[in-house]
């Protein structure tokens, strides 16, 4: 039980809002400036489409018109190592200038410059980068000579007058100035650790299970140096990874969101454009972005291509400067030294690193000294009974503990490590246990690995968080805080931005942030359901049940990788009979109340936004319809609500058939008299007779939401076995079967007008999830198209 200061919340508040607050905590950072800056001409395409390893800058608020002129740019500098660095710079073609609005003073400019030539095969690259102010030359850079894909540190120091203009001069080549920093004078040079603002590192370990660490109760401690920084952290006794692979997980805990709901799915590696085009086009937090914009340096340091946006896997999150090592094995040493030299170069300004090893990944491969340590630790008796990779494992884990114990070390050796905040979480775990055998196994062609599954130990991670020292006093310990109970890593971002009192207004953060419970000492809230992002599969935990979900067309899994295929659509477990996952009772009639829960928690939470391709079928007026619809989506088939009177199957994991059908249930005696009282002009039975009939033949809608926010459809409708037109998208375009190209014409952003009113049936994607919705003018605009194409013959009211 912490010991609480009443008066500590109050004084915690203040020395952290003092110190974000403060004037000289901020560098102007050109990059973001660039959107108010005066280029002397825009640049909106590609100049250098030689060098494919670019992409527009993402994070500088830039029209179409100048989306080049912001460029993450990415160097190969050592193809021993591929080693990719990556810089977000200003992108200067010859002759290209630009003019700033900066406040006037004394600043430290720092940068890392680099160039390209006009051409690829370009020998010598040159030119001069000139400072003014006020139309006064404070300097100039004779880059001639420089080598070429390379990046240089450049700093000086400039007083400007209220502007600050960077003049290109170069016939052929093209200059980056990457990270680009305007340091106010006297940045930094307070003595008092405490008094400045805190740097925070988010070490990131691949593949890291919980319970191999002795902080979450592994018996022979295989990593010391994590579990002495555990001993003194908020530390979280049940976390969960929001995805069962790398990509979905990191984009969810950086962006504490889901990442489908960020437009990037679960499924593959490749980031699509469509996928591109959702992601960019919609606001979106980061833990990046967020650091950067409240004053920080930011930086990644990772064996990990998912933050490269050139590489069609990645996106651009917003970093100053990443540094992303390629090549297995000897990647963990090169990674550490450059994290170890990047604290000491840094160590008084506020940076944000993530610092991402992928060493416990798959092959296993640890150095010798270290399988030997473990030999040393875990007794034969338990050593033994685990299986080779396991042993090696257990290796990869001390190996990865001592390289971060030599950045802690440094950190101490600095003196800034008392008040640096350190995080300490894995994007997943490793499935191992032979009793989960059950995996499509296209991965790693075997059960050790992960992405497969969704048991606990794929997705149970450590996750804690070393305060500053500051911080941690001030709310009464300086021990270990622990949150009981099952946690996610969807509040890794709001939790670590609220200790610091930085997370922005109107966020679109989602997760919960423990840090108001714990800085004003109130119980922690309760993270009752976890959702788990898979490849084309899902999953929702509680305390009580895990419930597994696989996409339709992919619900066949096999035991072995040699075969014994069978389907599991879902899976259930009681966790509190059953934690160890072995006992499925989707298919028991004992799991049958429980699985019942569990679906309608699912829906009725609705983790995931969607497009949904909606499908109206008209009433039907004859005695007996038999309606039967055949839909093939480009967008994979997610999930569907449909009225019961409705019957729905999924042939794979893009095809759909969907079958109805409607009795007139008037029994024969009463529609004869009926009949026989209409046809002598009984206005008032007729009246009845239609009231009945309205009553009995409503409209129904089908939706049918998708996986990915592809538009596209083709489809087939029968009643009573013959074929009718259907209507199609916002103008209700009629046609037996799709055409093709209709990608444009299905949407429709609201409800077409008329639809309910239509004698015909009609399918339109509502782009609900990756549509940027209609204004009033194109709305208006609409209407006037759909009376042009009912002229033409096109709508048939």
């Amino acid at each position: 039980m912490r010991k609480i200061l009443t008066f500590a919340p109050f004084l915690c508040f203040c020395l952290i809002h003092c110190l974000n607050n403060s004037e000289s905590r901020f560098p102007v950072d050109l990059v973001l400036e660039l959107k108010n800056a005066e280029p002397k001409f825009k640049i909106g395409t590609d100049n250098l489409t030689y060098h494919w390893k670019k992409n527009p800058g993402r994070q500088s608020g830039l029209p179409l018109s100048r989306k080049w002129e912001n460029t993450q740019i990415t160097f190969n500098t050592n193809k021993d190592i591929f080693l990719n660095h990556s810089l977000d710079a200003i992108y200067f073609p010859p002759g290209q200038e630009y003019k700033f609005k900066l406040p006037k003073g004394r600043y430290r400019f720092s940068s890392l410059i680099g160039l390209l030539g006009e051409k690829e095969f370009q020998s010598i690259v040159s030119g001069k980068l000139k400072f003014y102010s006020q139309s006064q030359i404070l300097m100039e850079w004779d880059l001639s000579g420089s080598l070429k894909e390379q990046w240089t540190k450049k700093e000086t120091s400039v007083s400007l007058d209220g502007d600050l203009r960077l003049v290109w001069e170069s016939r052929d080549s093209h200059l980056f100035i990457g990270e680009p920093l305007l340091y106010p004078n006297g940045f930094g040079e307070s003595k008092k650790i405490s008094e400045k603002p805190k740097s925070v590192i988010l070490i990131v370990i691949d593949s890291a299970r919980k319970d191999f660490l002795g902080a979450y109760g592994y018996r022979h401690s295989v990593t010391p140096v994590l579990d002495e920084i555990a001993s003194e952290s908020v530390f979280f006794e049940n976390p969960f990874a929001n995805g069962n692979w790398t990509k979905p997980s990191m984009m969810s805990f950086f962006h504490s969101e889901y990442s489908s709901n960020l437009g990037l799915g679960n499924s593959w590696f490749s980031t699509k454009p469509y996928q591109r085009k959702v992601y960019y086009g919609k606001k979106r937090d980061n833990l990046a972005k967020t650091f950067r914009e409240a004053g920080y340096y930011s930086k990644t340091i990772m064996n990990n291509v998912f933050f490269l946006d050139y590489t069609t896997v990645g996106l651009d999150l917003g970093f100053h400067n990443s540094f992303q090592v390629g090549m297995d094995i000897v990647d963990t040493e090169v990674l550490t030294n450059h994290a170890i030299a990047f604290v000491e170069d840094k160590k008084d300004i506020p940076y944000f690193l993530h610092f991402n090893l992928n060493t416990p990944h798959a092959s296993y491969s640890p150095p010798p000294e270290d399988m030997k340590a473990v030999r040393s630790k875990v007794p034969d008796s338990e050593f033994y009974r685990y299986e080779s990779p396991v042993q090696r494992y257990l290796g990869e884990m001390h190996y990865t503990d001592r390289e971060i114990g030599r950045l802690v070390t440094k950190l101490k050796e600095l003196g800034t490590y008392d008040e640096t905040m350190i995080i300490v979480t894995g994007d997943h775990g490793e499935l191992f246990s032979p009793e989960h055998d059950y995996s499509y196994h296209f991965i790693m062609q075997t059960r050790f690995g992960h992405g497969e599954t969704h048991y606990d130990e794929e997705i149970n991670v450590p996750y804690f968080i070393k305060l500053p020292k500051s911080i941690a006093v001030n709310i009464g310990n300086s021990t270990q805080i622990r949150i009981p109970g099952q946690s996610s890593l969807l509040s890794l971002a709001p939790t670590i931005l609220g200790f610091l009192d930085l997370k922005p207004e109107n966020s679109t953060y989602q997760g919960v942030d423990y840090a108001t419970c714990i800085l004003e000492s109130n119980p922690c809230p309760t993270e009752k359901f976890i959702y788990t992002e898979g490849r084309m599969s899902e999953s929702v935990r509680t305390e009580i049940y895990k419930y597994i979900r696989r996409y339709p067309g992919f619900t066949t899994v096999r035991r072995t990788a040699a075969g014994e295929p069978h389907t599991m659509a879902e899976e259930l477990y009681d966790l509190q009979k059953d934690p160890k996952e072995l006992r499925n009772l989707s298919f028991e009639k004992e799991g049958e109340t429980l699985l019942q829960q569990a679906r309608a928690d699912f829906r009725r939470e609705n983790f995931l936004k969607r497009n949904a391709v909606r499908i109206y079928i008209p009433p039907c007026e004859e005695t007996i319809c038999r309606d039967y619809l055949s839909l093939s989506v480009q967008g994979s088939i997610y999930d569907w609500v449909a009225p019961e009177t409705v019957q729905i199957l999924s042939g794979s994991a893009k095809s759909i058939s969907i079958t109805k059908e409607t009795r007139d249930p008037r029994d024969p005696k009463e529609s004869q008299e009926q009949m026989r009282k209409e046809k002598n002009g009984s206005n008032a039975s007729m009246a009845t007779t239609d009231a009945k009939k309205t009553k009995l033949q409503k409209p129904e809608e089908i939706i049918l939401k998708t996986v990915n926010p592809e538009l596209g459809a083709f489809f087939q409708f029968t009643r009573n076995g013959k074929t009718i037109p259907v209507r199609f998208g916002r103008y209700g375009l009629e046609y037996q079967r799709s055409m093709n190209h209709i990608e444009d014409l299905i949407v429709s952003e609201r409800q077409p007008d008329g639809l309910f009113q239509s004698p015909l049936p009609w399918v339109y994607n509502d782009g609900a999830f990756s549509g940027s919705g209609e204004s009033e003018v194109q709305k208006e605009m609409g209407k006037e198209v759909k009376k042009i194409l009912e002229t033409w013959g096109y709508i048939h009211e």
